[in-house]
């Protein structure tokens, strides 16, 4: 298991550096085709939220792979503190203002939405715990916070695969894509969190 999870946020490291390689092409934006089509009325406003969503994501896709992989690192604290300022005051909210204009319309800007607002409320809560010392609480908080960083990884994954096997290009590929990438695995981690509770109950009695 500790394998599987290594190997997944190498491949989330690497994808990550790519996103950030990507990012490079919206300092001269191409209207015409991919993420930014039909967006260059909107752009004069739209790239504020972008590049601010763009340029602190990785970093927190970063700081959250360091923080799983290495949990009693002694840089945990400070490296904590970047990954809760960056998701709530600019990834997450800069996030949920793009998600107006999410490819796909009104499902897609739902999904894009939620996610943005459960994003913030996860961190926070996290956060919350650990100044409380709640520390199997505010674990179980920020495992969900970057359940839904990593959607940013699994929709990259998914377009490659939908896109490279040309499974489909319409619009409601992409709204599928932008649900699968957050919502069955945070379901599951509820299922899987409901399932030790459940069972750690059924112990003491």
């Amino acid at each position: 298991m500790l394998l599987v999870k290594r190997s997944y946020l190498f491949i989330a490291f690497i994808i990550e550096l790519l996103i950030l390689l990507k990012s490079l092409d919206y300092i001269e934006p191409d209207f015409t085709r991919g993420f930014l089509i039909d967006k260059q009325e909107i752009f004069y406003f739209y790239k504020f939220p972008l590049f601010a969503h763009m340029f602190a994501s990785p970093v927190v896709l970063l700081t959250g792979i360091i923080q799983f992989v290495w949990p009693q690192n002694k840089l945990h604290k400070p490296l904590g503190w970047l990954y809760v300022l960056l998701v709530i005051l600019f990834a997450a909210p800069a996030g949920f203002l793009m998600s107006f204009y999410a490819i796909g319309g009104i499902l897609s800007t739902i999904s894009f939405g939620i996610l943005s607002l459960l994003w913030i409320y996860f961190t926070y809560k996290s956060f919350r715990f650990a100044i409380k010392l709640n520390i199997i609480k505010h674990q179980q908080y920020m495992a969900r916070s970057f359940i839904l960083t990593n959607s940013a990884v699994l929709l990259r994954i998914f377009s490659y695969i939908n896109n490279h096997f040309k499974l489909s290009d319409s619009l409601d590929s992409y709204i599928l894509i932008s649900w699968l990438s957050w919502l069955p695995w945070i379901l599951i981690y509820e299922l899987i969190l409901y399932s030790k509770t459940k069972k750690t109950l059924v112990n003491k009695a």
